[in-house]
């Protein structure tokens, strides 16, 4: 009931048609009951145990063609009833399961990062896949057949009570039977499809993570051992598989034994009342009841199929409800939002900013001032908080303590569209998508606030005029791929800006997909650029021409440039450094060489493996050079 309830909001959006399709089932049900009724007539008028019309004795060649007629045109009634049937419901299943993905989709793309680093993409992907065809199934197929059963049942019921009440209560006796073993085999079923669809996910996660990651298991040479483990993955499918199949298999068989145990009793009983009887039970009689009994069989048989069914589409839903009634923890606080701010210029302060996951501190009492404008550089040990600030800054988690703000505002009180929108940020491990170069930079342009379609609204009778997507302002594309020094190796592959990109960009190289995630960031024009380690993957030649379109870039707007090269973060108009979560030290290039400090330490061991490097390729992780020769002797440094 639960799950019904809460898949209302749903079936109302559709509740004409179910209506429709519901009373056509019945109509259906009980016309296909009359071509017994002729058969009856017809036998009774040749035994002459009874006349079709008492004013007419015996029957004629006509009135059999006249039967045979009413036959004819029962079947084509049903027919025609049953296809209006599957017009309205079968439409609706399918309409209802395009918006619970929509709504479902929808509500992802408001979860926040925590849910995402807990959930598994392989396991989002069965559950709008498996779990959701079993819902539309339940609310289709399924809920035709519930009503098909029932109505035919209710009619059989009554056409059988009123040729013989003792041939139908030895019907009705097996109910009980029936009734206690479904709801037996139906608790089973629910459990054992949970486990079944549970194992889907697993093995779904799997795969997914082996295709996103099949060079890294290729470079290690451990395809064998993945192929074992996703062996026993499917093994224990296949166990679960049968286990549900021990409880759901049955069931039909099971039903074919009770009906035919019904036929036989109604044959040794309904014999008896015809050959014994007074005649008011006559061999129609029994023939109709016997060929209405029949009738009544598939729906018996289908009693078993469609617990199944339905158990299954019930078990989805509450998988599919556990997405739908997952909450972000940063989201927009209403009484918090000040919705008069919609433009800023890029003025960030952290004021005793305190980041703590459990008992480990990221950031202790962080107090820091950007001015709008800012070029600033961020260094410091691995672990020493340098992300957590820009994610702090986007919102992408809340302080413990203390307050993050921009322009003056506190980031909570500004909404998370209009805060992201002025923000652009590159990761150090950026994500391009299957799409040209075009799109793949172009990505955050025209971004428009489409109307919103609250939860359980239907946009199927009258639908949305569909959205084109917008081609990106070339001009635009073009001059970030020049600022993010990209431009040259565009311009090199053969299709130029429409070369399509594999997965994730795998068929550009570690460099130009860092470039080409600058380049994205750049073409939005942001208040805000943050540069997470962007610069990690490219040589010092191809670092230079991006930090020369970076000071073109950054005129008039904040730059955070997270990084550990200090020929990176000389050129920034203020450099922090950060130990163990706290400001070890902060100013100028010049004045923090000058301090003899962490930095100047950091900037004169990486000078000194640049000046060990005898290769021509550049120091692709100068902080591991420079901790390395943190660990030699004394001696052998000088």
């Amino acid at each position: 009931m639960d799950s019904l309830r809460t898949l209302w909001p749903y079936l109302r959006l559709h509740r004409r048609q179910y209506m429709i399709g519901l009373v056509a089932v019945v109509i259906a049900n009980s016309v296909n009951l009359l071509p017994f009724y002729f058969i009856r007539l017809t036998i009774d008028g040749v035994t002459g145990q009874a006349d079709a019309d008492p004013a007419t004795p015996g029957i004629t060649a006509a009135r059999v063609g006249l039967y045979a007629l009413g036959i004819v045109g029962a079947a084509a009634t049903a027919g025609l009833f049953m296809l209006v049937m599957r017009r309205m419901i079968v439409v609706a299943s399918r309409q209802t399961e395009y918006e619970i993905r929509r709504d479902i989709f929808g509500h992802l793309q408001t979860l926040d990062k925590p849910y995402y680093d807990r959930a598994r993409t392989g396991d989002l992907m069965n559950r709008l896949t498996g779990d959701l065809g079993a819902v539309r199934e339940m609310l289709g197929f399924g809920a035709w057949q519930i009503v098909n059963i029932v109505s035919g049942f209710a009619t059989a019921f009554t056409v059988m009570f009123s040729l013989s009440w003792q041939l139908t209560l030895i019907v009705l006796a097996l109910l009980p039977i029936i009734v206690g073993l479904l709801t037996y085999m139906a608790r089973q079923i629910n459990k054992r499809h949970t486990l079944v669809q549970e194992q889907n996910s697993l093995i779904a996660a799997k795969a997914q993570e082996n295709f996103s990651g099949a060079r890294v298991v290729k470079g290690y040479a451990i395809e064998d051992r993945e192929i074992e483990d996703y062996r026993a993955m499917n093994l224990e499918l296949l166990r679960r598989n049968i286990a549900l199949i021990k409880v759901d298999g049955p069931l039909r068989s099971v039903m074919n034994l009770l009906l035919g145990i019904a036929f036989g009793l109604i044959l040794l009983v309904g014999g008896r009342l015809i050959l014994n009887g007074d005649g008011r039970f006559t061999l129609g009689m029994f023939t109709q009841f016997v060929g209405t009994l029949e009738r009544l069989a598939f729906p018996m048989l289908m009693v078993g199929w469609i617990t199944g069914i339905t158990q299954r589409g019930l078990s989805s839903w509450q998988r599919l409800r556990e997405l739908l009634d997952a909450r972000p923890l940063i989201r927009d606080e209403r009484r918090r939002v000040d919705p008069g701010v919609r433009t800023l210029r890029g003025e960030i302060e952290f004021d005793h900013v305190t980041m703590r996951y459990g008992d480990r501190t990221v950031l202790d009492d962080v107090s820091l001032h950007v001015p709008a404008g800012t070029f600033l550089g961020i260094t410091g040990p691995t672990g020493s908080g340098k992300t957590v600030l820009g994610q702090l800054l986007t919102r992408s988690m809340d302080p413990t303590s203390g307050v993050v703000r921009v322009d003056g505002h506190d980031v909570r009180t500004i909404s998370l569209r209009t805060l992201r929108d002025h923000i652009s940020v590159v990761p150090q491990e950026p994500f391009l998508f299957s799409d040209t170069i075009a799109n793949n930079i172009g990505f955050g342009l025209g971004n428009r606030e489409l109307p919103e379609i609250p939860t359980g609204v239907s946009v199927v009778k009258t639908p949305p005029p569909p959205v084109v997507p917008q081609q990106p302002d070339m001009s635009r594309v073009r001059e970030a791929a020049r600022l993010a020094g990209l431009a040259g190796d565009v311009e090199d592959f053969p299709q130029g800006y429409e070369t399509i990109l594999g997965e994730r960009g795998v068929t550009l190289s570690g460099g130009q997909r860092q470039r080409t995630a600058i380049a994205r960031a750049i073409v939005r024009d942001p208040a805000i650029l943050i540069l997470d380690d962007s610069l990690s993957a490219v040589d010092t030649e191809t670092e230079r021409r991006i930090l020369d379109g970076l000071r073109e870039v950054a005129q008039g707007r904040t730059v955070l440039l997270i990084g550990h090269r200090i020929s990176t973060l000389r050129h920034a108009d203020h450099i922090v450094v950060l130990e163990e979560g706290r400001l070890a030290e902060q100013g100028s290039h010049d004045e923090l060489l000058a301090a003899g400090g962490r930095y100047a330490e950091l900037e004169r061991l990486q000078r000194l493996a640049s000046d060990l490097d005898t290769d021509d390729e550049p120091v692709r992780d100068p902080e591991a050079a420079a901790t390395e020769l943190e660990t030699l002797p004394q001696e052998a440094v000088k």
